[in-house]
């Protein structure tokens, strides 16, 4: 089981390492939290992701598959998201970042990083996360909608 923890990005330095709709959502996901958010891709291919603000955005660059490549790329970095579609290029982010104490979330695992993005529920006045530990994401789904109408009969 994976502990429930809510971290403070505002203004920390999370990179995002790919251009793809995964990447997309989950920099979504963390855009309104007020990090300070790099995306290095070696191509953008969800183009929802140039028209965002407050990004910075390094395209066309590759990431080569090495160790020391990858340490020098995330050493500055309090958060990272591997979201390419090379598998094995994530997995190296995560154990690097993982061996150097950086919060690192794999996109193509479940369990080969040291954080999982939760479900989020909220209103103006309750945040809550919901996860099932990436077992049943359909689950997790209802579960927020069950919380969400809660929500909603209590800010009435």
């Amino acid at each position: 089981m994976w502990f429930p923890l809510f971290v403070n990005l505002k203004n920390k330095k999370v990179l995002v390492i790919g251009g793809g709709k995964v990447a997309f959502k989950k920099i979504i996901k963390i855009m309104e939290y007020e990090a300070d958010i790099t995306v290095i891709a070696e191509n953008i291919a969800e183009e929802k992701l140039l028209e965002l603000k407050n990004l910075k955005i390094e395209n066309n660059r590759k990431i080569e598959n090495n160790k020391d490549e990858i340490e020098k790329l995330v050493k500055e970095y309090f958060f990272v998201i591997a979201a390419t579609d090379n598998e094995e290029l994530n997995e190296n982010v995560a154990e690097i970042c993982d061996s150097k104490g950086i919060l690192i979330n794999n996109a193509s695992s479940k369990t080969k990083m040291n954080v999982m993005f939760g479900g989020i529920v909220k209103n103006d006045e309750f945040q809550i996360a919901v996860s099932t530990s990436g077992k049943n994401c359909r689950r997790s789904r209802a579960m927020k909608s069950e919380i969400q109408k809660i929500l909603d009969r209590i800010e009435k």
